[in-house]
């Protein structure tokens, strides 16, 4: 195995971002939401992440932050930093979500499963490399499904 190939991304998309799909919404149009890489080349991600945990880096370091609050906090740097858009989001009544960072922070806070979801993938060294994202999608240049 070329290490190159397993490891190297690119730094481009860890910035601007992929494009996850999550189905159809209501009107039958694709879910989609662009996520840059929560860390590699993204470094506005551990910046803001730096600053937003500084108040607590005591806790951290004896273990004791409470998970409701690690999980406010990693909301809205991920609001902040790693969601670059969204397409065709709509919110509980069925109307369509405008993306702002508020209605991210909202999304990810009423659909916490979502949110896990979306981490786990900006998390994820392979949806970053270039040569995986042109064989998943088939050089179509469209978007890759979590399904």
């Amino acid at each position: 195995m070329n290490l190159y190939n397993a490891f190297k991304t690119n730094g481009d998309l860890e910035k601007e971002g992929v494009w996850l799909e999550y189905g159809d919404n209501q009107g039958g149009k694709p879910v989609r939401i662009l996520i840059a890489r929560a860390g590699g080349k993204n470094t506005a991600f551990a910046k803001a992440l730096e600053k937003a945990t500084r108040p607590y880096r005591k806790a951290l370091q004896l273990g004791t932050l409470d998970n409701s609050v690690a999980d406010r906090i990693y909301r809205e740097v991920f609001a902040k930093t790693v969601v670059k858009g969204w397409e065709n989001v709509e919110g509980p009544d069925g109307e369509l979500m405008t993306f702002t960072e508020e209605n991210v922070i909202k999304l990810f806070t009423d659909l916490p499963d979502l949110f896990a979801d979306v981490r786990e993938q900006a998390n994820s060294v392979a949806i970053y490399r270039e040569e995986v994202r042109e064989s998943d999608l088939g050089n179509s240049g469209t978007s890759l499904s979590t399904d």
